[in-house]
């Protein structure tokens, strides 16, 4: 049996499928403006269509609300509701959707802390960028709740560590957000509250703390495959949610892939997360122009982290000159292989279980 990975062209965004069995489908972020229409779109319309004349997804994950990871999904949810009430079937079929708004966990602790907070970041004076995140957020939510898809199903709520579930033969364990996590996203919000200043949450979009502590991190399994899905959450909270699940303990675990957290920024990892995980297949989602991802210094930290003579590779969804030049400077004396995404196809990473 094969478990699928087929890494979109979202430039500096994430947007990947997982398949697994004769037919399974799970979509993960949906990338950056016009990912949907370029590449995602033209991608869900090649999907076999099932006996209800739909092309069905059996889970759509947004790990975040940071542009290069929704806005591909809003479109999407917004192209289905469209097609509520047309004589025609939509052209897609979303059986699970999961995603943690802001709001639920926020207000997982403080009830009405969202609505409070929420006023001050959309005053006109406040940050832009900021309430326009939150209004994807939001969007996103309704749009699901609009469909349907309300509730995380099966899982019943939001998606924190140690929470599991089943699809089709294949195994989802939460890995985060954590409840620290929770709790220091909780805090920036109580702070702007106290201080009825919105720049708290300004500041923490901008440097994209507040998204990445939401991020979703998932654990898959599919008969002995496996794989570690990352979004752009710190390395220390996923250590925690890996430790916190059994999945880590005293000795490094051994994964078939691991998409590297965040596009590979040193900002989220640093090198004892590569000591502590390691992996067949390395993905870095990025494309080196809107921001310097992968950081050189990040894939020295991967590289050193594995012995001379192991073998693995290390996996870029676009060609960025300066990453492939600092790997082919660490590959001296190494067994290791880099492969980039071709033109206009997907990434593909087949694993197969022993």
């Amino acid at each position: 049996m094969t478990l699928r990975f087929e890494f979109l062209d979202a430039r500096h965004g994430d947007c990947f499928v997982v398949r697994w069995g004769a037919s399974h489908v799970m979509l993960i972020d949906g990338g950056p403006g016009n990912t949907y229409e370029r590449t995602l779109r033209p991608y869900l319309e090649a999907l076999p269509v099932g006996a209800d004349g739909q092309r069905v997804l059996d889970v759509v994950c947004l790990t975040h609300v940071d542009d290069d990871h929704v806005a591909g999904i809003e479109r999407l949810l917004t192209e289905l509701r469209r097609a509520v009430g047309d004589p025609a079937p939509a052209p897609f079929r979303i059986k699970r959707f999961w995603f943690n708004s802001i709001e639920e966990l926020v207000e997982t602790d403080t009830p009405g802390l969202f609505a409070q907070v929420q006023r001050l970041v959309m005053a006109p004076s406040a940050d832009a960028a900021a309430a326009a995140s939150i209004n994807q957020g939001r969007d996103v939510r309704d749009q699901a709740a609009g469909l349907g898809l309300a509730g995380n199903s099966p899982f019943g709520g939001l998606l924190l560590t140690k929470r599991n579930a089943n699809v089709g033969r294949l195994r989802i364990t939460v890995v985060a957000p954590d409840e620290e996590a929770v709790k220091r996203l909780t805090k920036k919000w109580h702070s702007a509250k106290k201080r009825a200043d919105p720049s708290v949450i300004a500041a923490a979009y901008s440097d994209g703390s507040v998204p990445n502590l939401s991020s979703i991190v998932l654990y898959i399994e599919h008969e002995q495959a496996t794989a570690l899905l990352t979004g752009d959450a710190r390395g220390d909270r996923i250590l925690a949610g890996l430790r916190a699940n059994g999945l880590l303990t005293d000795t490094p675990m051994h994964i078939g892939l691991l998409k590297l957290p965040h596009h590979g920024s040193s900002n989220n990892i640093g090198r004892s997360f590569f000591e502590q995980i390691y992996a067949d297949h390395y993905v870095i989602s990025a494309d080196g122009l809107a921001h310097h991802h992968p950081n050189e210094e990040t894939l020295r930290w991967l590289v050193e982290s594995r012995d001379r003579h192991q073998q693995f590779t290390v996996h870029l969804t676009n060609e960025i000159t300066f990453a492939i030049h600092a790997l082919d400077e660490l590959r001296h004396g190494r067994e290791f292989k880099i492969v980039v995404r071709p033109t206009g196809q997907p990434l593909m990473i087949d694993l197969k279980s022993p």
